[in-house]
């Protein structure tokens, strides 16, 4: 695994991969999953940084959380700033995440789908 730092304005450093990222390769990755999980879901951007609950955002929502937390080491609270939430909310969101994954398919089956994208 690469280990890469970057930092970011109001945030520590965030460790991501094995060599220095800059963070504009930083910032791209987490828009690139983010715009991966909107396509694949038919949602916009904004509707995925909203704080909407509506199911139709918020699975993606959470499954964005949880890759996020899964395949970089950002801390919790780095990840909730993306998406203008608390540390506490991206820890709901990944044991949330984790249960629909054990117990829906079709969750399962989406989530797989969107690794696969990125």
């Amino acid at each position: 695994m690469i280990m890469n730092y970057m930092i970011m304005p109001g945030i520590k450093k965030a460790k991501i991969g094995f060599k220095t990222m800059p963070k504009k390769k930083v910032l791209k990755y987490i828009d690139t999953v983010i715009a991966n999980t909107c396509e694949q879901f038919n949602i916009s951007m904004d509707d995925i940084k909203s704080k909407s609950r509506k199911s139709v955002v918020a699975i993606p929502r959470l499954l964005t959380m949880h890759i996020l937390r899964n395949k970089t080491l950002l801390t919790l609270e780095e990840i909730g700033t993306f998406f203008n939430r608390h540390h506490s909310t991206v820890i709901n969101a990944i044991t949330m995440t984790n249960n629909m994954i054990e117990t829906d398919d079709v969750i399962k089956s989406e989530y797989q789908k969107l690794l696969m994208r990125i």
